[in-house]
């Protein structure tokens, strides 16, 4: 079973540019929230507001994935900008393909549901970070946050991502699962702090490296570019695989300049991961074990300090409810007492 967790859905127009907003420096006014006498329209499915060219590359991505061999795939909403508000989960209504997940009541109903192949699908929220410690990671959109199945971030400078590796890292239920390191734009103005990278993996978080904004970039870029973006990519994972040693790191394939044809196969991916210096049973676990192991810790953020079972008291029996008692019962508790009565005479013997 393999695992890709970054295919961009596409968000609607209006949803996009409201959230793209930067947010001020300084004191300002507060985004108004929505008052109960004026309530949010209810989508019917998660395709709402979404053009149609962008709904068939979508469908396009994910039947290639499935082609390629991948059974789990994160459907992966992001923000241009940093903000501290939630897009909320345009998957609570519904999965894009609900009859493709096994976990969907309309997979077993579909026809011919033996013979195609399973795609689970998962939603991630991946947002980007900055100097300006904007984040929405917070205890008023919990109950938003909590329609992810997987959080994430993007740091852009070392500060952010000292933020993301120890304050964002810790157990609570606002925890991210995965820090996001594109590696191909530039070579890193910011070094990597070995000592907060580990902090991070101790509390269960991994390192993402994407490849397809460097294999795939888009066609307007220049060739020239295009080499530095694959040189950036594969001296930075270096160091990333030196420090973390290939343990806690993770492949997806991420946004890309041709969207419906920049992925690579599961075993492409392995074969990438060993070039970077990754050993070879840590090259595969990086689509397989280890991010099913995120998809697992991340079940555990939504039940934290949360009530796993209610316990029940069961009150003493006094003697004088004897008499309800089965006999069976009573016989094993007279037999009981016998044998008890017989050691301790056996012990006095002894003594």
């Amino acid at each position: 079973m393999y695992f890709d967790l970054y295919l961009p859905f596409p968000l609607p127009p209006d949803t996009d540019d409201g959230q793209s907003k930067k947010s001020k420096k300084g004191k300002g006014k507060a985004v108004p929230t929505p008052t109960p006498s004026t309530p949010t329209p209810v989508k019917k499915d998660c395709w709402s507001g979404i053009e149609s060219r962008d709904r068939e590359v979508f469908v396009k991505k994910v039947a290639l994935s499935g082609h390629l061999g991948y059974s789990v795939v994160g459907l992966t909403i992001s923000p241009n900008e940093p903000s501290n508000q939630v897009i909320p989960s345009p998957f609570s209504s519904g999965l894009p393909f609900p009859n493709l997940d096994p976990r969907s009541s309309s997979y077993a109903s579909s026809s011919g549901s033996s013979s195609k192949t399973p795609l689970v699908q998962v939603s991630r929220y991946h947002m980007r970070l900055d100097d300006n410690r904007v984040h929405p990671l917070t205890s008023q959109n919990t109950n938003t946050l909590k329609n992810y199945d997987i959080l994430s971030v993007a740091p852009t400078s070392e500060k952010a991502f000292q933020l993301a590796c120890t304050d964002l890292s810790n157990p609570g239920p606002n925890q991210i699962s995965i820090i996001t390191l594109p590696l191909h734009e530039r070579p890193f103005t910011f070094r990597f702090n070995w000592k907060q990278m580990r902090q991070a993996q101790r509390n269960g978080v991994v390192f993402e490296l994407l490849y397809s904004p460097a294999l795939y970039p888009p066609s307007a870029t220049s060739l020239e570019t295009s080499c530095r973006y694959r040189q950036n990519f594969l001296s930075n994972a270096r160091e990333v695989i030196r420090i973390t040693g290939g343990k806690g790191v993770i492949l997806s394939s991420g946004p890309n300049g041709n969207p419906s044809t920049g992925l690579r196969g599961a075993l492409d991916i392995v074969n990438l991961a060993t070039m970077i210096g990754m050993p070879s049973n840590l090259a595969k676990e990086s689509i397989s074990n280890t991010t099913k192991n995120v998809l697992l810790r991340a079940q555990a953020r939504k039940t934290f300090k949360a009530v796993m079972s209610i316990p029940k008291l069961v009150p003493p029996v006094d003697d004088s409810d004897n008499s309800n008692v089965p006999s069976n019962k009573k016989r094993l508790s007279d037999i009981t007492d016998v044998e008890q009565g017989n050691n301790a005479k056996a012990k006095k013997v002894r003594v």
